[in-house]
């Protein structure tokens, strides 16, 4: 039986690893497998995360990630690594790498495994698909399968080859939800100026949809003429790509101090002021703020650098501002480096139990490629795996 498949990215790479059989063939408009990969965690593979939960993952078909992700969780993927030889380690905050902080690593253990039951035929652009005839039909030729699995991703990252084509040969045959960019950066109406381009900070960002509380991340926030980037927007961005798909009001506040209640911070600022009777306030507040930041910050609350004899008011409203800095976030910035599709196949139209369409006869989904996606910190790799293994399972099940 003849297994092809369309994509050699990670979910590829996973399946092809996991299925022993000498007559699967992938196909990848590439020169070489995993170029995503090799892009990920800023080139560190950030592979899963210790703190994995089902809600760390967007889908509108609630709970479809549930059953693969118990059936390999990111436990399993940790000991498959350790399988492959790949020595691992992690952060506090949860997030697995390999011990050499290195994408390529992990690439080349993969594709090693994968070789071992796959052909990988580079170069070959899927143009159509006869899903009737079972006929792939690329640039350069033509091909026959029994199973097809699509494992081509979303539309990020173009460079890597996840250009979106796929979707509109699909369109004609399965529900493809509305897509937008996920782990991404965002322009904001009131960025601060360019002399706090580049500054980066550990801070608490806190979003807001209509001015409701969502969720919050504490970690690097960055500043921008653009606006906002850093772990900690990274964290909270695919919340924020879909609030702003719907048209919604998107805002964030950045908390400098959140180890502090308002009280307390305006308690160690007039502490300071007393302390220093002969500073103005751009000088009181070196050691509170990167100095690149302090003028923009006395702008925003209209307080002259230079200004002495500081007020009991004046140190109110900077502790207030240093505990919420508000931006309203207008839309995403670079769509071209967003690390994640979020849309896709709708996964109502996938069994989730194998990863079957129910639409498409004999045809498999596996990875990016379907409406689900995962917060940034690993999770969009275990993904990769969990669906290819559900998958290789109901395939290795027909006796293929």
């Amino acid at each position: 039986m003849r297994i092809f498949v369309i994509g050699a990215g990670v979910s590829s790479l996973a399946f092809c690893s996991f299925l022993d059989n000498k007559n699967i063939t992938v196909l990848d408009s590439n020169k070489d497998s995993g170029r995503k990969l090799l892009a990920t965690g800023n080139g560190r593979c950030n592979f899963t995360n210790l703190k994995l939960s089902y809600e760390n993952f967007y889908s509108q078909e609630k709970d479809f990630v549930n059953y693969s992700l118990d059936n390999f969780s990111n436990n399993d993927l940790l000991e498959y690594f350790e399988y492959l030889g790949i020595e691992w380690t992690n952060l506090p905050s949860g997030r697995c790498y390999p011990k050499t902080m290195s994408s390529q690593t992990v690439k080349d253990a993969l594709m090693m495994r994968a070789n071992e039951n796959a052909k990988f035929i580079f170069d070959q652009k899927v143009l159509d698909i006869d899903f009737n005839k079972k006929l792939i039909i690329t640039e350069k030729n033509k091909y026959k399968y029994d199973l097809l699995v699509i494992a081509s991703g979303g539309k990020t990252l173009k460079n890597s080859g996840s250009d979106g084509s796929i979707f509109k040969i699909l369109e004609k045959h399965t529900k493809i939800e509305d897509m937008t960019f996920g782990i991404t950066n965002f322009k904001a109406k009131n960025p601060l100026s360019k002399k706090a381009k580049g500054v980066k900070v550990n801070a608490k960002a806190s979003l807001k949809v209509d001015g409701k509380f969502i969720k919050s991340s504490t970690d690097d926030v960055i500043f921008q003429t653009y606006g906002l980037t850093g772990t900690a927007i990274l964290d909270l961005s695919n919340l924020i790509s879909l609030a702003l798909k719907d048209g919604k009001k998107v805002s964030l506040d950045i908390d400098f101090y959140p180890e502090y209640k308002k009280d307390g911070l305006l308690k160690k600022l007039e502490e300071k002021s007393k302390r220093f009777p002969n500073r103005n306030i751009e000088e009181l507040l070196i050691g509170n703020l990167d100095k690149k930041l302090i003028i923009d910050i006395l702008k925003r609350i209209k307080i002259n650098p230079g200004k002495k004899n500081i007020s009991r008011n004046d140190l109110e409203k900077i502790s207030n501002i240093l505990k919420n800095l508000p931006f309203d976030i207008m839309d995403i910035n670079d769509k071209n480096n967003a690390q994640v599709t979020l849309g896709g196949v709708s996964c109502k139209e996938i069994d989730k139990k194998t990863m079957k369409s129910l639409k498409i006869k004999d045809c498999y989904f596996i990875g990016e490629v379907m409406d689900v996606a995962g917060d940034c910190g690993g999770y969009n790799i275990q993904w990769a795996f969990s669906s290819a293994k559900t998958a290789s399972e109901d395939i290795r099940r027909l006796n293929v």
